[in-house]
């Protein structure tokens, strides 16, 4: 069997069912999209129902709350944050290395309160909502009020992070700064803070190095997020999944057809001779020349109820055709077996073609597509 009559066939058996493929691809499609959206939806569902579980002590917490906490830190992470670094030295000289007690220590409810009164920011609101979507304080992350320390310098900058805009951190900041040098915090009482910068709206933290700060890229990892790039991309994979899969089962359902419509349908030998012909454009006289050549061959030509006017031409001017080879009156040196699309049986071409091999007989195959 030729290869280029495989691969024109195949072409000829996508173009005839190009509709069946299309709509089974658009089905597949709408599948894949509608599987992705779905399983959006559920993922988003859940870490929802984890995040309200696991923050939710004394209440339970509606999807609602939390969406409202994932925008508002959005919009915080968002602006600039307010920064001043210091270092504090006790009478001993020894430099004061844990910063992340500060941090704690601002965060306690009264000095957040004073915090609040002093600067006019609603810090509360931004903790509560780190802590409604699951960003508790730990080693790893410090929050929106972060005092991170050098360990190379021992300097320690304190990172604001919790308003709505630059100019709100920076309040919080100076508070935060006027706080220090007021001698409130307790346990700063044997030390001496030296302030090496005061509050000033910009990042001054390598944040590649203290990914303990929150950033805008913070959120990410948290909530599920479903872009319509993300769409179009799986969209895309269903077309191909959808072309793929539409044309396998079409492909898979042909073989059960007991007709004969493509040249993969059946077999024939190397040295047989087969040919496509368009019924509707063939040229039947030198068709027919083809078929008688050499002239003093004695053949046999087989057709199964054939209604073709090709081949009745050629029974009534040349040889008489017959439904099958065995009817033949002499052995045959050239046989020819002629089959048409949607009409010849494949069982009824698999008999004559071993019968064909009986014969020491050139055989001609005329497929009529």
């Amino acid at each position: 069997m030729s290869l280029l009559t495989i691969i024109a066939e195949l072409w000829r058996f996508f173009i005839k069912n190009i509709v069946k493929i299309i709509i089974g691809t658009i089905i597949v499609m709408a599948i894949t999209i509608g599987a992705r959206v779905l399983l959006s939806s559920y993922i988003e569902n859940t870490a929802v129902e984890s995040v309200t579980s696991e923050t939710a002590v004394n209440e339970t917490l509606t999807p609602e709350e939390i969406e409202a906490s994932y925008d508002l830190l959005g919009t915080v992470y968002d602006q600039e944050p307010a920064e001043f670094s210091f270092i504090a030295v006790n009478q001993d000289g020894m430099i004061l290395g844990n910063s992340f007690i500060l941090d704690e220590y601002l965060s306690r409810p009264d000095v957040l309160a004073e915090l609040e009164e002093t600067s006019g920011v609603d810090i509360s609101a931004t903790l509560q909502a780190q802590a409604n979507v699951g960003l508790e304080k730990t080693r790893d992350f410090r929050g929106g009020l972060a005092a991170v320390r050098n360990s190379s310098t021992d300097e320690i900058t304190l990172r604001v992070l919790v308003g709505q805009t630059a100019e709100e951190n920076l309040a919080v900041a100076e508070a935060i700064y006027q706080y220090l040098q007021d001698g409130k915090v307790p346990f700063y009482e044997n030390y001496e803070l030296t302030f090496l910068s005061t509050p000033e709206i910009g990042e001054d933290l390598v944040l590649a190095d203290n990914p303990m700060v929150p950033t805008p890229g913070t959120l990410s990892g948290l909530q599920p997020q479903q872009s319509g790039g993300s769409l179009v991309f799986y969209g895309v994979l269903g077309a191909v999944l959808g072309v793929i899969l539409s044309t396998a089962i079409l492909f898979a359902l042909h073989f059960f057809s007991k007709k004969i419509t493509y040249a993969y349908d059946y077999a024939w030998d190397f040295d047989d001779y087969q040919i496509l012909v368009d019924g509707k454009k063939v040229d039947a006289e030198a068709l027919h020349n083809w078929l008688l050549i050499p002239a003093e061959k004695t053949r046999v030509a087989v057709a199964q109820n054939s209604t073709n006017e090709v081949i009745q031409s050629f029974a009534s001017q040349h040889l008489p055709v017959a439904n099958n080879i065995s009817a033949a009156t002499e052995t045959p040196e050239e046989i020819i077996i002629f089959i048409e699309s949607g009409q010849t049986d494949k069982d009824w071409y698999k008999q004559q073609f071993e019968l064909s091999k009986l014969y020491e007989a050139r055989l001609k195959i005329v497929h009529f597509k």
